[in-house]
């Protein structure tokens, strides 16, 4: 006869065994990934190196390989920086065969930035270049210095930048005045959000997040981040399209940005073909001023006499160009006479506009001073001629 404990296991034994769930793995941070198709990209597979050097004279990349530019925007808990401030959320794209590849990285909780920022560490690892908006200002700082709190060792500032809202000012400012990214799309690209998230509202949106751990307040953060990120390919597209072709720009005041730019980055020839253009638009004495001076600073004198010439000719540049020609004649040709015709003309017309601009006692003042300076010197040139006459 069985005792107890056998009759147990006996039991025991008959039961079917029940299937153990597999223990679930959580990931360390939230990723998502989506494909936007190389085509709605406004051709920034095409850009190159020397094109991205006319955007930003500063740029210091020695490379511009399009599959090794990753494209950046974070969204933060603050706008201002400090300790304080965390990117809660990176958006990077980049190109691959597929198209250009956006991630986005979440952290749903504070203690999931550090495996987050070890993945982003790592990516910036793959590529050269990183362009953003604003980003040297702001996010390269914010991430860097969450890195070092994380012991990450990467100097991300250190890599070559092309931050597109200073390549963006330099052409658009005059028209736009304001040059925020959701300004550029709409006014330069053609490009209008629908119900989107402003940026203000992106730091309120997240702390809601931790609070409730409800997803779907992110969704608009998620999408308003994807935006950004595919805009600053098409902008990067679209800005070495206009310094490849910028005679096909229809607005004078950027035409205006681009010659500007390009005479910054030593891009002479360029930049006058912009200025020659403008010569016939409403910015003609802006365009002949900077054509003068490059002229001038070539020592292609007879050139800068003739667009100085022309100014006067057309009214243009007030008594700047009057003052160019007697400068000309003065210390290149050597033409006191022809100086002190043109010292006058500046002075005649500095009198009879006063009434339109009020007096401005300095400057007749200056032109007054220039005046005697060239009759003394006409003078003594005049005595020594008759000295020398006397010899012979």
């Amino acid at each position: 006869m069985r005792n107890l404990r056998e009759r147990l296991m006996a039991v025991a034994s008959s039961k079917p065994s029940q299937p153990q769930d597999a223990p679930v793995k959580k990931e360390p941070f939230f990723c998502r990934e989506q494909i936007v198709p190389i085509g709605e990209l406004r051709g920034v597979e095409h850009t190159t190196l020397d094109e991205i050097r006319a955007c930003d004279p500063l740029f210091t990349g020695n490379v511009w390989d399009i599959r090794r530019v990753l494209f950046l925007d974070t969204e933060t808990t603050g706008l201002s920086g400090g300790a304080g401030t965390v990117a809660f959320e990176i958006g990077v794209g980049f190109v691959d065969h597929r198209g250009m590849v956006i991630r986005q990285y979440i952290m749903r909780d504070y203690s999931e930035e550090g495996p987050m920022l070890e993945a982003i560490a790592d990516l910036f690892r793959r590529f050269d270049t990183v362009v953003s908006f604003n980003g040297k200002a702001f996010d390269l700082p914010l991430l860097e210095s969450r890195m070092v709190m994380n012991r990450i060792r990467l100097s991300v500032t250190q890599m070559p930048q092309l931050d597109l809202l200073h390549a963006a000012r330099r052409v658009y400012k005059l028209r736009l005045k304001r040059c925020n990214l959701s300004t550029l799309e709409e006014a330069v690209l053609g490009q209008r959000r629908c119900d989107d998230l402003p940026g203000s509202q992106v730091p309120q949106r997240y702390f809601d997040y931790i609070r409730t751990k409800e997803f779907s307040l992110l969704e608009d953060v998620l999408r308003h981040n994807f935006d950004d990120v595919k805009s600053l390919a098409v902008l990067t597209g679209h800005l070495c399209a206009v310094f490849r072709e910028p005679q096909t720009l229809a607005h004078p005041l950027d035409l205006f940005g681009v010659g500007r730019t390009l005479m910054r980055g030593g891009r002479t020839q360029k930049a006058r073909t912009c200025f020659k253009i403008l010569g016939h638009s409403t910015l003609s004495a802006q365009a002949h001023m900077h054509l003068a001076v490059s002229y001038k600073k070539e020592k292609e004198w007879a050139q800068a006499a003739q667009t100085c010439q022309t100014m006067i000719a057309k009214g243009d540049g007030g008594i700047w160009p009057y003052i160019e020609m007697a400068k000309y004649y003065e210390h290149v040709v050597r033409d006191i006479p022809r100086a002190l015709h043109y010292a006058n003309g500046a002075l005649r017309y500095a009198l009879n506009t006063a009434p339109l601009r009020g007096e401005d006692e300095g400057q007749t003042a200056l032109i007054r001073k220039r005046i005697d300076r060239l009759k003394n010197k006409q003078k003594k040139e005049s005595d020594t001629d008759m000295q020398e006459e006397r010899k012979l």
